[in-house]
């Protein structure tokens, strides 16, 4: 059996799971009650522990959303509360605390790696998984292999492909980041911005792709400029990476009923001789559960 667990921005994701990939345990948190009070590090090590229970495991995986040195398993950097867990060897620290082998990888290697072991990614030669959530997460699997580039950051930044020359400053340094337009929380922001009846929650998209259902007019317009802004930031990473599949994960792929159609054929427009018509673009199957599937399944 394998453990996997996902440290995000918000909730902590863990599970146990057999050999091929089926969930027999699964359970999340909030991050911040694992991080009120206590020391971090050991409040983790319960969590793990009771999602465990008495189950065997063969190996475990642990995905964060920092950047992982993949030769030493150090974080080297996160931000939120992942910065609790900066500089410290955590595939040693796990490894140590449970007895069992560990590895440790940024998350959104891990999800690209669990779709590609038993989701949307299954049976491709050049995979590329971007997931559009609270940043813009993108990762690579190549000839079933992960790529790594020549340092932690290689294939993870497809996020920070800039869309605008033109566009707003990026934390990251770069101008008009696709992270700033397609993210589910830049656009989650873009609608409460614009659509004033929509702020009475937090979570605005929902109501918002409900709204686009109906053929409302106002935030069809958004929409468009939404699938318009993604498609240049696809198109930009197949011409870069080569995929023949691109997997689409986060919250906002809830709605790939109305994103993919028009998407798809706006991709397939703009691609450029061999890539048009033939890359596949998917929503995710495993969803919220890919990391921690996917890291459980790493091996050295």
């Amino acid at each position: 059996m394998r453990f996997g667990m996902d440290f995000g921005g918000t909730n902590v994701k863990a599970g146990v799971f057999d050999e091929n990939g089926s969930i027999l345990n699964f359970t999340e948190k909030k991050l911040s009650d694992l991080a009120a009070s206590g020391n971090l590090l050991d409040n983790l090590v319960k969590y793990a522990q009771l999602v465990i229970g008495d189950c065997k495991i063969d190996l475990g995986g642990f995905a964060i959303k920092g950047l992982i040195n993949s030769d030493t398993g150090v974080l080297e950097n996160d931000i939120g509360a992942g910065q609790m867990l900066a500089g410290i060897n955590l595939k040693q620290f796990f490894s140590e605390q449970f007895g069992f082998p560990f590895q440790v990888a940024n998350d959104a290697r891990a999800y690209a790696w669990g779709e590609y072991k038993f989701g949307a990614g299954q049976g491709s030669k050049a995979l590329v998984c971007m997931t559009l959530g609270t940043g813009f997460g993108c990762s690579l699997v190549v000839d079933g292999k992960l790529y790594f580039g020549s340092d932690s950051s290689g294939g993870l930044l497809g996020g920070h492909i800039s869309i605008d020359k033109n566009g707003p400053d990026c934390p990251c340094g770069n101008k008009g980041c696709l992270e700033l337009y397609c993210s589910a929380t830049a656009l989650n922001a873009k609608v409460k911005k614009l659509h004033f009846s929509m702020n009475e929650t937090e979570d605005v998209l929902p109501k918002f792709f409900d709204s686009v259902k109906l053929g409302n007019e106002n935030c069809m317009t958004t929409f468009d400029e939404f699938i318009n802004d993604l498609s240049i930031g696809i198109v930009n990473a197949i011409h870069a990476y080569g995929p023949d599949v691109v997997v689409l994960g986060g919250g906002v792929m809830n709605s790939a009923d109305i994103i993919l159609p028009p998407l798809t054929e706006l991709v397939h427009k703009r691609a450029w001789t061999v890539p048009k018509n033939k890359v596949k673009i998917k929503k995710s199957l495993l969803g919220n559960n890919a990391a921690a599937i996917g890291v459980a399944f790493l091996e050295s």
